[in-house]
């Protein structure tokens, strides 16, 4: 991996900026006309990688408490969707994400304040939970346990169940998924699911994928489009609608 140009390098000039990542590239050897070698992931190392517990299925059953500053805005890895990967990979393991709470705050200004009240919602529901050990997780929620999102300065926006509708539902769009928007990511607009679930995509032919209207009907069965689509991936796209090829088969889950 080479990091040698803006922003990755703080010491680089800004007309370096490469959007594309040319230093990392396989490129094509003739200028376009072959297409590029094209790596592939190693079932095998996904295999041990769920194995080995390195991958959230989603199957959990102790408080989670999700706090997330907003900075979609902002070249940051630590994206909004993150939270609600996590809700759904627990929603397709085990039917429901009831002991899971997400709260957002605008930006990172005074993100100590969120985490104290954090730290004390935590600790009241940790304590019910053991002195009512006859109750589920969801039920040993304290008050301030619920979805919520925060304005800089720590003040409440919005909380309750409906906050964040819309985001892994079809229901009108709540107060914080409104007022916090979620930013896509690569894989998603390529038809990837939000859990990020697919480590290594099942393939289906570039003609289903255009009958399966993957492209929008931006492109045309016998179009140049379409010929240059094959000569790129001659073993197909791929077909979100089918499972995580790398993902062991016997592992438990809810989702067909």
């Amino acid at each position: 991996m080479v990091l040698k140009n803006y922003p990755w390098n703080p010491t680089a000039p800004k007309s370096s900026f490469d959007p594309w990542d040319h230093e990392n590239m396989v490129l094509s050897p003739d200028g376009g006309v072959t297409p590029a070698l094209r790596t592939e992931g190693s079932i095998k190392a996904m295999n041990a990688a769920y194995l080995s517990g390195q991958v959230f299925t989603g199957r959990i059953s102790i408080p989670v408490l999700d706090i997330r500053p907003y900075l979609e805005a902002e070249l940051n890895m630590h994206s909004t969707e993150q939270s609600f990967a996590s809700r759904q990979r627990m929603i397709d393991a085990k039917g429901n994400a009831d002991n899971q709470i997400i709260w957002e705050q605008d930006g990172d200004q005074n993100y100590g304040q969120i985490m104290l009240k954090a730290t004390d919602t935590m600790d009241k529901w940790l304590a019910e939970a053991r002195s009512h050990p006859g109750e589920t997780v969801a039920e040993s929620k304290p008050a301030a346990a619920v979805d919520s999102c925060f304005a800089a300065d720590g003040t409440v926006i919005a909380s309750g169940p409906g906050v964040w509708d819309g985001i892994l539902n079809d229901k009108a769009t709540g107060t914080c998924a409104k007022r916090f928007p979620i930013y896509s990511t690569s894989r998603i607009v390529a038809g990837g699911p939000i859990e990020g679930s697919v480590f290594k995509c099942q393939l289906k032919s570039v003609d289903q994928a255009i009958a399966d209207e993957d492209y929008n009907g931006k492109i045309e069965v016998g179009s140049a489009a379409e010929a240059r689509l094959k000569e790129i991936f001659p073993t197909g796209v791929c077909n979100y609608r089918k499972p995580d090829a790398g993902r062991p088969s016997g592992l438990w889950v809810v989702k067909p």
